[in-house]
């Protein structure tokens, strides 16, 4: 009897496994930690924070792109988009501008094309200053995904039905 649940555990967790190993998302969403490691630094007139932007764009990505997984390893998906972040705060107009370049990448490892999303916004730098980035890569990344379905080239890629990109594949990028 002990070796009758042994096994039908071992077979639940071996289907569980390929599940999940299986399932596929439409991105794996890759932010380089050298923008964590590199913080930008944003002035004020008399105040200024240094901005740790990776980790703040992986959090709006999250929410923008809600059918996408990390760029790891056991994590699939139709496509890899590598976003490269930037951001500037001009103190006398109060706006902070910035702009994504992203880099779409196939299951071949070749870069299928390359779209440079950019928008503005309004807002105090303040000791919240995250919540006024979070706002700006929100505003960029829906801009970003209707640049993303509109694409000729990835269109093409896509009704190629090519198999799934696995995410350790993004351990070149670092």
């Amino acid at each position: 009897m002990k070796k009758i649940k042994f096994y039908i555990l071992i077979t639940f967790f071996f289907c569980v496994g390929l599940a999940k190993a299986n399932s596929s998302n439409d991105y794996l969403i890759h932010v380089s930690d050298y923008y964590d490691k590199h913080p930008t630094y944003i002035k004020s007139f008399s105040i200024g924070y240094w901005i740790p932007q990776a980790s703040i764009l992986k959090k709006s990505s999250k929410l923008i792109f809600t059918s996408s997984a990390s760029c790891t390893a056991n994590h699939y998906g139709n496509l890899i988009l590598s976003f490269e972040p930037h951001i500037f705060f001009n103190p006398l107009m109060k706006t902070l501008y910035g702009d994504i370049s992203t880099k779409i990448y196939g299951n071949t490892g070749n870069i299928i094309t390359t779209i440079k999303s950019e928008d503005e916004i309004q807002g105090s730098l303040n000791i919240l200053h995250e919540r006024l980035i979070d706002q700006l890569y929100r505003k960029i990344l829906v801009k970003l995904q209707n640049q993303i379905s509109t694409n000729e080239k990835v269109n093409f890629y896509l009704s190629q039905k090519k198999d799934p990109v696995e995410g350790s594949f993004c351990l070149l990028f670092n």
